[in-house]
């Protein structure tokens, strides 16, 4: 199976590298990096180190539309690429690439293929504690039962993109495709990956939080 690898970059400098890197060095698939307007040095050195490497995609947008933004532009030029499957991996040193043997195993016999992080000590409190209310909520309403909603550690089949197709740009990406797996009752696997923090600055803020849920009753009347 033809399957790409998408990462969605932001202002990520060295380590956008270091994870493209990463995933050369543990797989042989294309891979595709979608840096969304960082204002940094990223793009710079993207183009220095990958821009004759013919296993990567290097793909630009001007400004920053969002991480579910890029997700979608990586997804797009994947499937015109000729890929039959994508996964999606941070590129901020959050996800290990090791790990991607494995997603490409489970894609092989599965259509939705996600990763979780166990919801422990080492997750930061608010995360934690707001990761926990919405996997309630989101198993209430849209009837899935998740270990983690925000783990952008993640895989599909392009002929399920159409039922999973995302209209968030920010953090919400994730909350909104397990709405819509369960809503659709799309049989998926989850994969266990190790958990990584780097600092506040990386993952959802509060904002971002308190916009998921909010979001929550729009997309179970869309759905």
């Amino acid at each position: 199976m033809k399957i790409f690898i998408v990462m969605p970059v932001y202002n990520d400098n060295k380590r956008s590298v270091e994870t493209v890197n990463g995933i050369l060095r543990f797989s042989d698939r294309q891979v595709v990096v979608v840096n969304d307007g960082s204002t940094d040095s990223t793009m710079e050195l993207l183009k220095k180190n990958f821009s004759k490497n013919e296993k990567v995609t290097l793909m630009n947008h001007e400004v920053n539309y969002g991480k579910g933004a890029a997700m979608r532009t990586g997804a797009e030029e994947s499937w015109r690429q000729g890929a039959q499957a994508v996964i999606f991996i941070d590129a901020d040193g959050q996800h290990d690439p090791r790990m991607l043997i494995e997603f490409e195993k489970s894609l092989k016999t599965n259509e939705i293929v996600f990763g979780y992080r166990e919801i422990d000590n080492k997750m930061p409190f608010m995360r934690r504690l707001f990761n926990i209310l919405t996997l309630r909520l989101i198993r209430l309403m849209f009837g899935i039962k998740k270990r983690d909603l925000f783990c952008g550690f993640l895989g599909f089949k392009r002929k399920v993109y159409g039922k999973i197709l995302w209209s968030s740009n920010r953090y919400g990406i994730e909350t909104e495709m397990a709405a819509k797996v369960g809503r659709r009752q799309i049989p998926f696997k989850e994969i266990k990956i190790e958990t990584i923090y780097l600092g506040k600055k990386h993952g959802i803020s509060l904002w971002d939080a308190i916009l998921i849920l909010l979001k929550l009753p729009i997309w179970y009347f869309e759905v």
